[in-house]
């Protein structure tokens, strides 16, 4: 302990010694840093978030120029009166496709509509059978042609319900992009720009969904992300102005927040990181803890050069000096919580690990070195630059707190809050690991992403898809009759959980060309005898089209094939449950000449981080847990002291989860690090007001612990309770972003500050006297037991001891 007390005392003294050469090293970094931002990419990368090496994704990897369609766009084109086979509405959708194919980084080979040639007729008579696209290359010219082409969709299970709904009154386009060329920024406006064009809005309503299409939404927001962050960075500002009276007690924290930011987002420019538009919130929770060190700092300098008329530059060094090791500690322990976060293997959430870890770390310059150090310029401090008060208010809550520590209420406090955690608990354990409702979490569930999607769920089998894969063990084996047999067998089985709305495979082609044989008699809708017959079968549907044609369903060599679920949500329990009932079948029915296996597509993606939340969030919580307890075992080498200080921490974190399952927020990959940070937030303040708790005692040995309990809540409690006010105030301004991800984030931070402030406040030092630590009141004890012994033996007239 007196080594840490040697390293705060050399560090002040030498910082506010140099105090020039210390802020122009400073500036010159955070210039040099500065500068390194030009190069910052802002966007979404779909690979971010894919965990590489999870079965799933290397499903996905294998086969995503051809079944995965990561990448799908999906435009609804609906007929606002009738059905869509009208010249104008048949039009629209020959515009679109052909549109569609220049627009950047599109497969021009997987654009799939009424007006392409991969939807195909097949019609057979007693000349022969002729394989022949639906409505390409050209319009029906006469209303025999239209009615032509009704009955042809009408005929065809693979277009009808899948490209044109059962009521014929819309019709899909599905296009996809090449993975490493996709740029969610351009591909929305542009094609955004093409359904702009339509000179059919009379007669049509457009509709869009897809993953490039809602990271586009991301994008598309991110200039109100912007404002939204500059509102609430003026809005604690304000607060901070009007509740310190001071200038140095709003401009500090600000300068403190923008050199942390400035050194990590630097650092992460020239690591080559992205900064992703969604974790936007997490950049604002960490600069929030810039702030809530720079006006700790603050605050005890105005204790001393205000209170009690210490001149500036001691009172600087001096605060520098008390408060380094519950700062340092504070920042130790929130650089560990997060780079636990390394531990779940998502590329996205590994950049937030390294760079949320680097962020916080900076705090240790920018807040508590640089914040002093200015200080030590204030010329007087005593001047205040408006006479509005706001003391009684911050007052309430701090002599609340006193009152309940000093009382003999404090006794009530420990079983109290045992039982409201446990209900808490309760409901915290109903959480939902990944989606928790329709839609996309990312956007409000009124957004036009969420309603052009439950539009294409209610009208189609579902906008979502995922598949699995059957490999063969020789080419041609798809064509086996036992293959495809086993393929209708598990769409059939599928199919029965009532979030998927249908499947697709290479089995279904078949069956179809074969009834098609037999005039259209539904009684021959069934597989070929062998597979010669089957490959038969293949062949007519391929006459005339293009080797790629089949390429959603089987390789060329019809050695690797897929059944692809569409499904209607992507909540966290449809997914699971999809996962489960897929595995039991399999392992029911193995397969002699194939190999199947999960599971691939955007859901198959997602159906992965799912499971890895679900395995590795406890376990990077725990960690994040230990890591606090060693933090605090370094500093004040006791084991309690972990163990006291795991008491906020696990008092937020269970509020917050059992907020998160109230409000159906899943942990999700976008929560994830905002948990991880909130372990940090936990603790802070806890750290604080206990240190300082135990600097009054090492300073007043004598002093009754009542005593250090009210200095302690009347200086560092004052300073945690305008911190909780100011920043939970900043953050609630994000409930008005159009990105419901943020909105949420913004709450949960919120409620987290709140929280970790009152527990810190109302709890902690109260536990603190009821249990008496030993290594909060250890010293202060064996200087009473000495001075006991010293009265009594000269009472008696003994030598002292």
């Amino acid at each position: 302990m007196n080594r840490i007390f040697d390293i705060a005392a050399t560090v002040s003294s030498w910082a506010i010694r140099n105090r020039v050469a210390v802020c122009i090293a400073i500036a010159l970094v955070t210039v040099f840093f500065a500068a390194c931002l030009t190069r910052l990419d802002i966007r979404t990368r779909f690979g971010d978030m894919v965990p590489h090496d999870h079965p799933y994704v290397q499903v996905h990897s294998a086969y995503q120029d051809t079944f995965a369609a990561s990448n799908r766009v999906t435009i609804l084109v609906r007929s606002k009166d009738g059905d869509i086979f009208k010249t104008p509405i048949l039009a629209e959708i020959r515009r679109i496709t052909l549109e569609l194919q220049k627009v950047d980084g599109v497969n021009p080979m997987q654009i799939t509509s009424l007006a392409s040639k991969k939807l195909k007729r097949v019609d057979a008579s007693s000349e022969g059978i002729e394989t022949q696209p639906m409505m390409w290359p050209d319009l029906p010219t006469s209303d025999q042609g239209i009615d032509e082409l009704r009955q042809a969709v009408l005929n065809n299970p693979m277009v009808y319900g899948l490209y044109v709904d059962t009521d014929l009154g819309s019709a899909l386009i599905q296009v996809d992009f090449y993975d490493h060329l996709v740029d969610y920024a351009t591909i929305f406006p542009q094609i955004q720009g093409i359904l702009a064009a339509s000179t059919a809005t009379a007669q049509v309503s457009l509709h869009l969904v897809g993953e490039p299409i809602l990271y586009g939404w991301v994008a598309h927001h991110l200039g109100e992300t912007v404002v939204i962050s500059l509102v609430s960075l003026a809005a604690m500002l304000v607060l901070l102005f009007v509740i310190s009276r001071t200038w140095r007690g709003t401009l500090l924290p600000l300068i403190a927040g923008l050199v942390s930011a400035t050194w990590a987002l630097g650092i992460g420019s020239l690591l080559g990181y992205n900064f992703d538009p969604l974790v936007i919130v997490v950049a604002f929770i960490i600069t929030a803890r810039a702030f809530s060190h720079s006006v700790q700092l603050i605050t005890r300098f105005d204790d001393l050069a205000v209170g009690e008329a210490i001149e500036p530059r001691r009172a600087a060094e001096q605060s520098m000096r008390e408060l380094f090791r519950p700062g340092m500690l504070g920042l130790y322990a929130d650089a560990g919580a997060i780079l636990c976060v390394i531990l779940t293997p998502i590329p996205l959430l590994h950049k937030v690990a390294i760079i949320g870890a680097i962020w916080v770390m900076t705090i240790a310059v920018s807040a508590v070195i640089l914040t002093p150090v200015l200080l030590s310029w204030v010329r007087e401090p005593g001047r205040f630059v408006h006479p509005l008060r706001l003391d009684g208010l911050l007052g309430l809550f701090t002599r609340s707190a006193t009152a309940l520590a000093t009382s003999r209420a404090r006794y009530l406090v420990a079983p109290v809050t045992v039982l409201l955690l446990a209900g808490f608990v309760f409901e915290a354990t109903r959480i939902t690991i990944g989606d928790a409702s329709d839609g996309s979490p990312i956007l409000w569930q009124d957004s036009q992403f969420n309603r052009d999607s439950a539009l294409v769920n209610r009208l189609y089998p579902g906008s979502e898809q995922m598949f699995v894969a059957v490999e063969g063990h020789a080419p041609d084996a798809l064509k086996s009759p036992q293959v495809l047999d086993w393929m209708q067998r598990f769409s059939r089985y599928m199919e029965r959980q009532p979030e998927i709305g249908g499947s697709v495979s290479l089995a279904d082609i078949v069956v179809e060309i074969r009834r098609n044989l037999y005039e259209g008699n539904p009684r021959y809708r069934e597989l070929g005898g062998d597979a010669t017959e089957n490959g038969e079968l293949v062949s007519f549907y391929m006459q005339g089209a293009d080797p790629d044609d089949l390429a959603q369903f089987a390789d060329v060599g019809f050695r690797n094939g897929a059944v692809t679920l569409f499904f209607r949500d992507h909540k966290g329990d449809t997914l699971r449950h999809a996962i489960h009932n897929a595995g039991d079948f399999i392992a029911a029915n193995p397969l002699e000449e194939a190999q199947v296996r999960l599971a691939g597509g955007v859901l198959g993606i997602t159906a992965a981080v799912n499971e890895i939340l679900l395995r590795d969030q406890i376990e990077a919580i725990a960690l994040a847990f230990l890591v606090v307890v060693l933090c605090c075992l370094v500093v004040y080498r006791s084991s309690v002291s972990g163990v006291f200080f795991i008491i906020p921490v696990l008092i937020s974190n269970v509020v917050t989860f059992a907020f998160m399952a109230w409000q159906g927020i899943g942990m999700s990959i976008s929560t994830l690090p905002v948990v991880a940070l909130g372990i940090g937030l936990g603790v802070d303040y806890a750290f604080y007001i206990v240190d300082a708790i135990k600097e009054h005692l090492e300073k007043h040995p004598d002093a009754d612990p009542m005593d250090a309990v009210r200095q302690s809540l009347g200086s560092a409690g004052r300073g945690v309770i305008l911190t909780a006010i100011t920043l939970a105030a900043g953050v609630l301004f994000w409930s008005l972003s159009s990105l419901r991800f943020q909105a949420e984030m913004g709450i949960l931070i919120g409620l987290w500050l709140m929280v970790s402030a009152f527990t810190s406040l109302y709890v902690m030092p109260s536990l603190a006297l009821v249990f008496k630590p030993e290594f909060i009141f250890g010293r202060a004890r064996a200087t009473t037991s000495s001075h006991d012994v010293f009265v009594v033996n000269a009472t008696r007239g003994g030598s002292p001891t």
